[in-house]
């Protein structure tokens, strides 16, 4: 099949060292899966992009390069990025136009890449990765060719917010296990990994700890020193709470990997959440609550436990042991590999195509 894919513009591929964007590490790992099993892909992303496969720049280099030279002042920057990725889209319809593509995929920015889609008779597949917003709803609802547009789901829980969309199918996020080291005996400590928000249940995993009394291995990125300055900063190191920062690479294999669970007590609907099945693949098991997408990924009783609150994640920390690490590794190696996300999306676009 021939293949346009475009995700963003908005950081090179592969990402700064400094930047976590799932999308674009995603898109990475599909557009090189894709080209493996021999589609031709040309992957529109910008100048700074070192992916060694065909791709169209426009001469844009990224926008986390170029804003503070050349952007900065003016339009607030939500407005700038959206113009910004809006142009190298409109580039990829006008080459669509001409016969040139089977089908493009738009790995994220479905609302700012909707409009685009009447345009051509090329199919446009859009992977959602955030969940259904009301604003989000309102949009599409007025979108008089939404139904143009076919849409792959990253879990099934995600299309309660939208039930009605021309849905292609649902394919799960898949990651190189090869790169998380399995370890059958861990370190006496939790770990918490992803952003210091409400939403990712941050302060949570500190409460849980401390009534637990166990130790607490925390990594991520903060969002508003509001947040942290309040639910996190005033716990750490007198509790056995201990906050390392950002991580990446081979630092957060060894953090999964050495601990003895994942606390996942996330307070919105998560869509996926990559940082399960990263810590599965080490062999950790996975404390979550069961919000969003966490029944699908994780196996409740098998590879950690699904509760629905502390009280019960706190029981689920005693009873750890009973959960066999090389189930965890097993379970990730049978479901979410870079080879089973691409094979799922080559399915996805087989059907688009047949219709």
């Amino acid at each position: 099949m021939r293949i346009a894919f475009y995700c963003t513009n908005e950081f090179s591929c592969p990402l700064p060292k400094e930047i976590v964007y799932a999308p674009m590490g995603l898109a990475e790992k599909i557009v090189k899966g894709l080209e493996k099993r021999g589609h031709d892909v040309t992957f529109y992303t910008p100048t700074d992009s070192e992916i060694k496969i065909k791709k169209v720049n426009c001469g844009m280099i990224s926008y986390y390069r170029l804003k503070n030279k050349a952007m900065s002042g003016g339009f607030h920057d939500q407005l700038q990025l959206t113009i910004y990725e809006q142009l190298m889209a409109s580039k990829m319809y006008e080459d669509a136009r001409k016969n040139s593509y089977d089908l493009i995929h738009a790995f994220h920015l479905t609302p700012k890449i909707l409009p685009f889609v009447n345009l051509t008779k090329t199919p446009t597949v859009f992977t959602l990765h955030d969940p259904m917003s009301a604003s989000w709803n309102k949009f599409i609802k007025y979108c008089p060719w939404k139904n143009k547009a076919h849409y792959v789901s990253i879990s099934d829980s995600q299309r309660k917010g939208m039930p009605d969309l021309n849905y292609a199918g649902t394919v799960y996020n898949g990651m190189e296990i090869e790169r998380f080291e399995f370890k059958k005996k861990p370190e006496n400590y939790l770990v918490f990994l992803g952003r210091y928000s409400s939403e990712k249940g941050a302060d949570a995993a500190v409460s849980v700890a401390i009534k637990s009394k166990e130790k607490l291995k925390m990594a991520g990125t903060v969002w508003g020193n509001g947040f942290y300055d309040e639910k996190i900063k005033p716990y750490l190191k007198k509790n056995r709470i201990e906050d390392l920062g950002f991580l990446n690479g081979k630092k957060v294999s060894d953090l999964l990997r050495n601990a003895k669970a994942l606390l996942f007590p996330i307070n919105w609907e998560e869509p996926f959440g990559l940082v399960m099945i990263e810590a599965m693949a080490c062999g950790t098991p996975v404390i979550a609550f069961n919000r969003g997408s966490v029944p699908e990924i994780v196996k409740h009783n098998k590879t950690g436990f699904v509760v629905e609150n502390e009280k019960e994640m706190i029981e689920a920390i005693k009873n750890i042991d009973q959960i066999n690490r090389e189930d965890c590794r097993k379970y990730v190696e049978e479901n979410f590999t870079v080879e089973k996300m691409v094979e799922g999306y080559e399915r996805v676009y087989e059907k688009v195509i047949g219709n």
